[in-house]
This record gives C-alpha cells, structure tokens and sequence, in this order.
C-alpha cells in the first residue's frame, strides 16, 4: 500500500468543495422561497386566529351595550371623556376598559404593514387598574375597524380588516400576497382576495366590499365609518 497516496486521499479537492457549496448553494435557493411563503401562510392564519379572537370580544361588548359595538357614544360610558376618534385603537381600547379583554396581542399580526415589528408589551395596568393612555399605543393595532354597527346589522357586513398600507386606505398587495382578512359581524372571518387589475376586494355581486353598492351596506357607504390603526413609528 502507497502510504503517500493514501495520505493525499483523506482530504478534498478544491474542484471537490466548490461542487459541493454550489450543490448547497441550489438547495437553499429552491427552498428559501418556500420557507417565505410557509411563514406567511403562518403568520395569516395567526392573523384569523386573532381576528376571532377580537370577535368574542366585540361580542361580549355588544352584550354589556345593548347590542352596540365600540362607538362615540359607548365611549362616555366606559371611560369620562371618551377614548378618543381617530383610530381603530380609540375603539378597541373600549373594550379593555369595558372588561371584555385584557390581551392586546390578539390587535396586533406580525406581518401588518401598520403594525410595529414587536409584540405589545401588554402593559395596560397600573396598581391593578386600567390605564387607558398604556393600552394600545400606537403600532400596537393592526386591525381597521367600521364604527356604529350592532350585532343585529347585516350579518355580512365587514367588521374588522387587515391588509392595508401604512397609514392609508389603500389595500397592500405584499401584506398577504394580494389578499385581506375580513371579519364580519355574523362571525366570519377569511382571507378574501383582491382584484389584480385595480386592487379591490369585491363581494359575491362583484362590488367592492367597501362600496355604497355592495350587498352588505344597502345603497350606504361605510367610507366615513372606516377607522385605520394608529401606526407605529
């Protein structure tokens, strides 16, 4: 046995690690858009989970407000003064301070445009009471909300969305891959696609879910009842 040759065959060519790296290199560029695009359908069916989640909530506020979801006019009987108007945030902080949650995290998805990149920080208490200037700050929400409805409304009519731009009306394609999460009052809640030509969201009519002429709003526009989420920095 030449010991010389058995010596120089213990170790790799150089011709022989480059065929292996460009082997690994292929490998991990095939799988690397599908590891993207399994943590996505993850983070969207967290997003539903979560959405439901904000449903029994709203649910045991209507029960407490005869009916009626968080609004301008439930707001002077949680809280004095009010809770605020601007944002989906003001709404659903009613619903901390009516009892009906205490977990900030269901408002929040990690893939949301408006949403901060971390988690709440849950901190709503102080010495065992509600604070209502710690509870959903801003970044903390990622839900849209429509504003004075009632559980006895018209069961299809969008409640709570996700999957829009930061700090517009405007849908995102890039958020759920040309999708949105609807949640209506009847208790439904999926991903609904949007339409790649112009972006919209249309119902079974092929109205845009939003619009006056759409099956749920009755010849009623809810554009002025759309309230964005306060979006993070």
């Amino acid at each position: 046995m030449n010991i010389a040759t058995s010596s120089r065959r213990k170790g790799f060519t150089l011709v022989e690690l480059l065929v292996v790296i460009a082997i690994i290199v292929a490998l991990a560029s095939m799988a690397t858009p599908q590891i993207f695009k399994a943590l996505k359908r993850a983070a969207l069916a967290d997003g539903v989970n979560n959405a439901k989640q904000v449903k029994l909530a709203l649910d045991s506020f209507a029960a407490d407000f005869d009916g009626q979801y968080p609004s301008d006019d439930t707001a002077e009987y949680v809280v004095e003064g009010g809770t605020g108007t601007t944002y989906s945030n003001d709404y659903f902080r009613q619903m901390f301070l009516g009892g009906q949650t205490e977990s900030e995290k269901i408002f929040w998805a990690k893939n949301s445009a408006v949403a901060d990149d971390g988690e709440p920080d849950g901190k709503v208490k102080e010495g065992g009471r509600f604070q209502a200037d710690q509870i959903l700050q801003e970044g903390d929400a990622h839900w849209a909300y429509i504003t004075d409805q009632t559980n006895l409304d018209t069961g299809v009519r969008p409640l709570i969305l996700d999957g829009y731009k930061k700090d517009t009306s405007e849908w995102d394609e890039d958020t759920w891959d040309q999708k949105v999460i609807v949640l209506t009052i009847d208790g439904s809640c999926k991903p609904m696609r949007m339409r790649s030509s112009d972006g919209k969201v249309l119902d079974g009519s092929k109205n845009d879910i939003l619009s006056a002429q759409a099956d749920a709003w009755d010849g009623e526009s809810p554009a002025d009842l759309l309230k964005q989420p306060q979006p993070g920095r």
